[in-house]
């Protein structure tokens, strides 16, 4: 990785000379990470961007200072707005899942193209209205820890028709109500709820399943849902990935709100909630954020696909595919009868 990381000055007053240098040292930290950008195919947050940064020589002592520094090249335009992945909230984005009547799909295309006869000849190569979920038996929904995990297996879920949320926290009643309707529809249609969910390697993430099925199970009476048949799993990082790897770890155990796990003051830690102690016996006060798999983007991406095949089957899609392909043969057996 080809990067050059901005200059350091001091708090002090900085000569005009050593301020020229440090505003030309911002531009060429911007315009190594777009080169870099390039040759990846998923955005990455200010957060995310300090992991990848780190063969370039970036160390963990110096992220919240590059996340500054990426600020700046922002405010100056070296980075323009959208390159930067933005936290999207709790946002569940969805992929339409529709099905359509082989039959229906050649009466409507020869309608729109009975003027042109040789685009409605070729017109059933595009048909692909072929329901996804109705040939499983288990509906799959995801939720991550970090935007930039959303980004990274999106390209994944839009493969399959998989909503997928980034939770921030533990998301909320909204997310969580979205999720239950989709879960609803496919209980409906006889397959069984799955949640895939990837958090940090900490006291909270690892215990993430446990606390997902209590979380669903307490909003229930709001979702009109109730998560009985709800299978959930956590996917991730396990230590031994995290070694294999060489993923960074953070040298504490602080919350979002700064409050420190392992601390013997915390009422998690004197509960021993998540078995905070256990896990501080066994890895020390420390913790590896989920967004450290951006290191190795596609070990993140089988990740989540191996944990798909579990459910779904290996050649899920390939299946999926011949479905489309007989139904595309069905329409354009439709078309040459109808043009002879």
């Amino acid at each position: 990785m080809n990067i050059t990381l901005p200059v350091k000055i001091g708090r002090g007053q900085a000569s005009s000379k050593q301020k020229e240098i440090y505003i030309l040292s911002l531009e060429k930290f911007a315009n190594d990470m777009i080169e870099i950008q390039k040759g990846i195919d998923f955005q990455m947050g200010a957060r995310g961007w300090c992991y990848a940064l780190e063969p370039g020589g970036l160390g963990k002592d110096d992220f919240d200072w590059a996340q500054k520094k990426i600020q700046e090249c922002r405010l100056l335009g070296y980075l323009k707005p959208g390159f930067i992945l933005e936290e999207d909230g709790h946002i569940v984005s969805e992929f339409e899942d529709t099905s359509t009547d082989p039959e229906d799909y050649f009466n409507n295309e020869y309608n729109d193209w009975q003027q042109s006869e040789q685009t409605f000849t070729d017109s059933w190569k595009w048909f692909s209205s072929v329901s996804f979920w109705d040939y499983q038996k288990y509906y799959i929904q995801i939720l991550v820890e970090k935007s930039d995990l959303k980004s990274l297996f999106m390209k994944v879920c839009s493969k399959y028709g998989i909503a997928i949320a980034n939770m921030r926290g533990w998301g909320s009643l909204e997310q969580k109500a979205t999720m239950a309707a989709n879960f609803e529809r496919a209980e409906r249609k006889g397959l069984t709820p799955v949640l895939l969910a990837c958090g940090d390697f900490d006291p909270p993430g690892i215990h993430i399943s446990k606390a997902l099925e209590k979380q669903f199970d307490e909003y229930k009476v709001f979702t009109g849902w109730d998560p009985k048949n709800l299978i959930v799993e956590r996917i991730g990082l396990s230590y031994e990935f995290i070694l294999e790897n060489q993923l960074s770890w953070v040298d504490n155990l602080l919350t979002g709100s700064g409050k420190n796990l392992a601390s013997p003051k915390h009422k998690f830690y004197q509960r021993n909630t998540y078995g905070i102690r256990e896990y501080i016996q066994d890895y020390g006060e420390r913790k590896c954020e989920a967004n450290a798999v951006v290191v190795v983007p596609e070990l993140g991406r089988k990740m989540l696909q191996d944990a798909i095949d579990k459910y779904l089957g290996a050649d899920a899609y390939q299946k999926h595919e011949n479905r489309v392909y007989e139904a595309r043969t069905q329409i354009k057996n439709m078309i040459d009868e109808r043009l002879s």
